[in-house]
């Protein structure tokens, strides 16, 4: 089984060193494409951006013989529009989330990076369609390049903001709208006391589960659009 996964070389390894035997995971550093990524994603308006650049890079991954892709950002920019022109299965790291914890608990809460990413988290539940199973939405009031450093003080607020869920806000589960939030799941979770979902690791099983079962996303949901095959075949 191979699977593309959209991020960095640092998470590729560590996604390698969580997958399952047999399982090759690669992330085409060596495809530039035209679309360009942002540093982070904060803002409807990198969500767009990004968009481009996983489509693209989902069609090169079906090409280059992939059995999947996994997208790196939480709010899944592109992922829809990826799935109509591709059909290998395109998992989204948000909607995975939220759907998992709607599974295992009836009330969550979900940590938002910034103040204004909150609308944008609370937009993504409604459509996933979970929104009325969320206990709460709260800013972690740090931006995602800091989240990235690891520091101490980052990490302990972080457990500080899931207990307050918790204890004031009643959640019974913690999902972290960010992947570089996630990839601290490991750490805070025992602090909190209630299971947190981190989304990167969660999207290598749900596409490693989907390959393994011969699944893939429904072409009467995501056609591939009749004017795109017209440009094809010409």
């Amino acid at each position: 089984m191979r699977i593309c996964f959209l991020g960095t070389n640092e998470r590729l390894q560590y996604l390698r060193d969580q997958a399952s035997p047999g399982v090759e995971l690669d992330n085409m550093a060596d495809f530039s494409g035209k679309a360009s990524r942002p540093i982070s994603i904060e803002s409807r308006g990198e969500e767009i951006e990004l968009a481009g650049w996983v489509i693209e890079r989902a069609i090169e991954a079906e090409r280059r013989g992939f059995d999947a892709v996994i997208t790196g950002c939480f709010g899944d920019p592109g992922v829809e529009a990826a799935r109509e022109r591709v059909r290998i299965p395109v998992i989204a790291p948000g909607e995975t989330a939220l759907l998992t914890a709607r599974m295992l608990a009836h009330h969550f809460s979900i940590i938002s990076p910034l103040p204004q990413t909150v609308p944008i988290a609370r937009e993504q539940a409604h459509k996933v369609g979970v929104d009325k199973f969320v206990a709460s939405i709260r800013p972690f009031g740090v931006p995602v390049e800091r989240i990235r450093d690891r520091d101490p003080a980052t990490i302990d607020k972080l457990v500080t903001l899931g207990r307050k869920c918790v204890e004031e806000d009643g959640a019974e589960l913690i999902v972290f709208a960010c992947a570089s939030m996630s990839l601290l799941t490991d750490i805070v979770q025992p602090q909190i006391g209630v299971p947190c979902i981190n989304s990167v690791k969660l999207s290598l099983k749900a596409a490693e589960m989907l390959v393994g079962a011969g699944l893939t996303h429904s072409a009467v949901t995501f056609p591939t659009p009749a004017k795109m095959n017209s440009r094809e075949a010409a």
